[in-house]
């Protein structure tokens, strides 16, 4: 009986098989199929939270949240997972009081529309892309830290991108038809 517990034991353990992820940097470009792309320096977690900013009596309430080791691809095909930074948004008429937009009840990675895309020079590019029945509308905006001033952020850049076009979208015959409530000029952003 020894033996044959001796052989079971030896056997588990010649055929468990370890698997390697080959972790590397956000701000790698070329890493193998299946690469960890790590926010080793934690740089992500200084946008992480909320952040507030007032423009044309309309409050902006942006939140972002770090999802971490996401994996990106297919398993059966090119793949890797990465660290990233996606958020949401609600907008405020401070006129009355009236709600505009309001995706903060978003959970699921799947329902951030806000995607952090690359970090460089001090500033931060996020991409927006909106649902199905708003044609995909997709914009793209920068944050960029302020010297001296830890809580707070330049929203900066904001850029009209595409949406889905004509044949995919029978609701909206142009791209400035579609709804957007991201701010559309630069405007500073507290950390609350």
């Amino acid at each position: 009986m020894k033996n044959i517990l001796k052989y079971i034991l030896l056997f588990s353990v010649l055929s468990c098989k370890s698997q390697v992820t080959t972790i590397v940097p956000l701000s790698s470009y070329d890493y193998p199929n299946g690469a960890y792309v790590k926010d080793l320096n934690n740089e992500l977690d200084y946008y992480v939270g909320t952040w507030q900013g007032i423009l044309n009596n309309k409050k902006y309430i942006f939140e972002f949240v770090k999802f971490t080791q996401h994996q990106r691809g297919l398993v059966n095909e090119d793949y890797y997972y990465r660290d990233e930074l996606k958020g949401k948004l609600k907008v405020i008429d401070l006129q009355n009081n009236q709600v505009l937009y309001d995706n903060l009840n978003a959970i699921n990675y799947d329902d951030y529309l806000i995607l952090g895309l690359s970090k460089r020079n001090g500033m931060f590019s996020f991409m927006y892309r909106d649902k199905p029945e708003k044609c995909y509308l997709t914009a793209e905006f920068d944050l960029r830290r302020i010297n001296g001033q830890p809580n707070q952020l330049t929203y900066c850049y904001f850029t009209l991108k595409s949406y889905g076009g004509l044949s995919d979208c029978i609701t909206y015959q142009n791209l400035h038809d579609i709804p957007n409530f991201l701010p559309k000029a630069d405007l500073i952003l507290t950390k609350q």
